[in-house]
């Protein structure tokens, strides 16, 4: 992030907080009988975001055909719907046709169906390789969970090209853990201590692993989740979509002009 963009963030006197929810679970661990529990559990995540008023990005496989979808679109928090990439289309070997044409895909049947999508969440490391054909596809926000075990502190926004931000996870939810509120507790320490500087934390929420870790895993974000409601409420904190974010980073006029990137896909 350039110094003006730095010097810039530092304006906003409140912490910011973006919640993550990673839906679906991988393409080589989907089952039918585990995806009525995972439908299970992500209607009753909804419910507690919405009953707390927390704007939630919401990543699932295919938005246009996802079962949360109408879920999701009949709350009235402002959530936002982004895509969740596979390693298989995504992922370093994948290659660059294959990223165009599924990410194409997804993005054009989403806003067929009316849909804004404009975040992307992958599950594997940094795509910057990919970047010119994410801006293609008009995404502005990338959610970074690389490196995510490597380093305690948070991480500011990264201005990649043309309104293009990636989002680092300061954080994931749930843990392995014999304790009841399975690392909710350290989380909270920190969202707390950004709220107080101010700075950024991201939370990401992975339900595959909740259907793993039992029912201490939702008792554990039920808990932190009235937390941070309570910290909104008192002014502290700023609760955001990821979309969100990154058209309020945007705002911010970059330093030097930022020249072409983009490239063929095959």
């Amino acid at each position: 992030m350039s110094g003006t963009n730095q010097r810039t963030w530092q304006q906003y006197r409140v912490g910011h907080l973006w919640v993550t929810v990673q839906l679906d679970p991988a393409a080589d661990r989907r089952s039918l009988e585990g995806q009525r529990e995972l439908a299970t559990i992500a209607r009753r995540l909804i419910t507690l975001m919405d009953g707390h008023g927390v704007p939630t990005t919401w990543a699932v496989s295919d938005p246009a055909h996802s079962a949360a979808t109408a879920l999701i679109l009949r709350s009235a928090v402002d959530h936002e719907l982004a895509i969740l990439g596979d390693t298989y289309w995504v992922g370093p070997t994948a290659g660059r046709t294959r990223f165009a044409r599924e990410l194409a895909r997804r993005v054009s049947q989403a806003r067929t169906a009316g849909l804004k999508v404009t975040t992307l969440v992958p599950r594997v490391a940094a795509i910057d390789r990919h970047i010119d054909l994410i801006v293609k596809q008009q995404i502005s926000a990338i959610c970074a969970a690389s490196g995510l075990q490597a380093c305690r502190s948070p991480l500011l926004p990264r201005a990649l090209h043309y309104g293009v931000w990636e989002l680092p996870v300061t954080a994931a939810l749930p843990v392995q853990s014999s304790w009841l509120f399975q690392g909710g507790w350290s989380t909270w320490r920190r969202i707390r201590r950004a709220a107080r500087e101010p700075g950024a934390f991201h939370l990401l929420i992975d339900v595959p692993t909740i259907t793993q870790e039992g029912c201490g895993a939702e008792k554990t974000i039920g808990w932190l989740m009235r937390r941070v409601a309570e910290l909104r409420d008192r002014g502290l904190l700023h609760i955001e979509t990821l979309g969100r974010a990154s058209t309020r980073l945007a705002s911010v006029p970059a330093r030097s002009p930022q020249h072409s990137i983009l490239r063929r896909a095959a």
